[in-house]
């Protein structure tokens, strides 16, 4: 049955192009082999052995001249007494297409589609022009006319015991002036990281905090790194010996697998930034420019190494940073094991997506907040009631000790979002907090009432100058 990767045909066409286009098809798409001498349901044709001596040596022929580049490496022909067969693999020097005449044919490049070809648009051959040129970028002669310098990199190399050596570290051309790879490791360096963390579960509710770091490559991945473990929230819990139970919201392993392969693997030759986005539920790592070699997330997944940039990959595995196994997603994904929710990988044309889930964001809000309430109540004098918003005379709707004890340390999303806006600014005021929520002055209240009771902030000062900040150890 033909498929993506395998294709039949009675004989070679009269228009013999079009079993060309075939193997242009196979070329620019993905490994396939094309039998010839069977029918539409791949069952011999014992009459065709009479023209297989002719088709190979055409073939044969096509093989050395027939296309823009020679496929000896890439088309293998396996001719037998009942079997004639054009095993293909997908070429590296993209886009590959039969000659029409002499200099290029656009015409002339196909992609696999399914069980059929069909011709590349215009865009399509765009992008394998623009994947060939990325995956060179690197190792070109960097354009710019300032003085490079690498103190960044340098003080990370030794920290590692590793001299400095501009060679060693594959960051010259081959007329020893600097390439992309060295200015992308420079002080100079033209690309930025920019990080939103987002009030909501989308980009139409408020930012709480927007950054952007520049500079050496190392230096963004640190201060990246460092900069979302302030905002990756701990869940506390308590065994029934008092022992303290703490898990992130979003496994360590997975943010540095994922923020160190966005740099690492991106396309430097795309002008878009490196991107992360903090929401409620999920933080997505953005990376310019599609899985090189042209491999699928399936193929990754499976640990097919897919490798863009070696040169930085080489610079980067010395300081410890990555290792070069093509284990990064595998280890995203077994970081995330028995979560409710497990990574996604999302690609086009010109960008891949990493979305890593919160761990915490399943927990039942509403159910908590009416405890919390009711408890909050229990404790307060009739006037406190009536400052804070309460009826006096309302019925005391108290659930049973045992929630109580199970839901008494429960830290929810809003709880979270205000140790995050706590961590983004040294302290603040009850009314600065109140001002990110929508909630009333009470449940605000409630809120960092709790989090003061669970030794996770802090107050200073008295009255309306009290203001409010992260304990010590949770600020580490």
């Amino acid at each position: 049955m033909e498929s993506q990767t395998v294709e039949y045909k009675s004989d070679i066409p009269k228009k013999v192009n079009d079993l060309k286009a075939e193997i242009s098809a196979f070329l620019n798409t993905n490994d396939g082999t094309i039998f010839l001498g069977v029918d539409d349901d791949g069952i011999f044709i014992p009459e065709s052995v009479n023209k297989f001596k002719r088709w190979e040596s055409l073939l044969s022929d096509w093989i050395q001249s027939a296309f823009n580049l020679s496929l000896n490496r890439l088309v293998r022909l396996d001719v037998s007494a009942h079997h004639f067969a054009i095993h293909i693999k997908k070429g590296e020097q993209l886009p590959y297409y039969y000659k029409d005449g002499e200099g290029f044919n656009s015409k002339g490049i196909y992609i696999r589609n399914g069980s059929s070809k069909r011709r590349a648009t215009d865009d399509e051959v765009k992008r394998m022009i623009q994947a060939q040129v990325a995956d060179k970028f690197e190792a070109q002669t960097a354009q710019t006319k300032q003085k490079l310098t690498f103190q960044y990199l340098q003080n990370k190399l030794l920290d590692n015991d590793i001299a400095f050596d501009e060679k060693s570290l594959r960051l010259l051309d081959l007329n020893e002036e600097y390439n992309n790879g060295a200015l992308i490791l420079s002080e100079q360096s033209p690309f930025v990281t920019k990080i939103a963390v987002v009030d909501g579960l989308d980009m139409s509710n408020d930012f709480l905090a927007k950054k952007e770091f520049s500079g050496s490559l190392v230096r963004q991945v640190d201060l990246t790194l460092e900069y979302i473990s302030l905002l990756n929230d701990k869940k506390v819990s308590f065994t029934g010996s008092a022992a303290r139970s703490e898990y992130e919201a979003y496994p360590a392993k997975a943010i540095r697998e994922a923020v160190i392969n966005a740099y690492a693997h991106r396309d430097y030759t795309l002008s878009a930034d490196t991107k992360i986005e903090i929401y409620d539920d999920r933080m997505e790592i953005f990376s310019a420019g599609n899985i090189p070699d042209g491999l699928s997330v399936e193929d990754i997944k499976t640990g097919t190494s897919a490798r863009r940039n070696s040169n930085l990959v080489h610079v980067l595995d010395k300081i410890t940073y990555m290792e070069n196994y093509g284990s990064g997603i595998r280890r995203i994904l077994g970081s995330y094991k028995n979560a409710e929710k497990e990574p996604e990988f999302i690609v086009t044309a010109n960008q891949f997506k990493v979305v890593l889930y919160n761990r915490h964001y399943s927990l039942d809000e509403d159910t908590v907040e009416i405890v919390r309430n009711d408890k909050l109540k229990q404790s307060l004098s009739n006037a406190e009631q009536l400052e804070l918003g309460f009826t006096v005379d309302q019925e005391d709707t108290l659930p049973n000790n045992s929630l109580i004890t199970d839901l008494e340390q429960h830290i929810d999303s809003n709880d979270e979002k205000i140790i995050k806006l706590l961590k983004l600014n040294d302290e603040m005021s009850r009314k600065e907090v109140e001002s990110y929520f929508d909630e009333s002055r009470t449940k605000i209240y409630q809120r960092l009432k709790r989090l003061i009771e669970l030794n996770i902030i802090d107050t200073r000062g008295r009255s309306k100058s009290t203001v409010y900040f992260l304990n010590a150890n949770e600020r580490k």
